[in-house]
């Protein structure tokens, strides 16, 4: 039932930020990024400082993923940041937000760095994709290369992740 909830409030969050970048409301992402945070830190009441070092580290990672695929126009911002070379705040919070997971629902790939790479490699491109039907981001105009691109970055993120949540 926790694991249920946790991808529940995953996805609700996921929606938010989404949906926030493409509007350019940065407050709605925070909300709903911080609720989940809450829930998914009074869930794990017992390793608090142990979630919330997995929860920085998956965010740097995040920043940086996100900073070089905007920088490489893997795809582009569709309200622009201040910032345009760097990730913007409601994108890095969608890797807050799967630090949540990481923990709960996708613990049973904890040592198992094969797996993770390659649904890493087949389940993360979607997402994007997903972004920009929502009118969050314009991916490069040659669908094919984004998608190996995502599938690369995320087949070697995705492992790293896992590890990070072993430690």
């Amino acid at each position: 039932m926790r694991n249920i909830a946790m991808v529940i409030a995953f996805q609700l969050g996921w929606f938010a930020c989404v949906l926030s970048g493409a509007k350019g409301q940065l407050l709605t992402a925070l909300l709903a990024a911080s609720a989940v945070l809450v829930c998914n830190l009074w869930l794990a009441r017992k390793d608090v400082m142990q979630e919330l070092r997995l929860i920085v580290w998956v965010t740097l990672v995040g920043f940086v993923v996100e900073t070089i695929n905007l920088s490489t126009g893997v795809f582009m911002l569709a309200v622009p940041s201040t910032f345009p070379w760097l990730c913007p705040v409601w994108l890095v919070l969608l890797w807050t937000l799967f630090a949540t997971l990481l923990r709960g629902p996708l613990k049973w790939l904890s040592g198992r760095y094969w797996l993770s790479s390659l649904l890493g490699a087949l389940f993360a491109a979607p997402n994007y994709f997903a972004g920009a039907r929502l009118g969050a981001v314009t991916l490069h105009g040659n669908m094919l290369f984004c998608a190996g691109v995502l599938a690369v970055v995320w087949a070697l993120a995705m492992p790293l992740m896992v590890w990070l949540a072993r430690k």
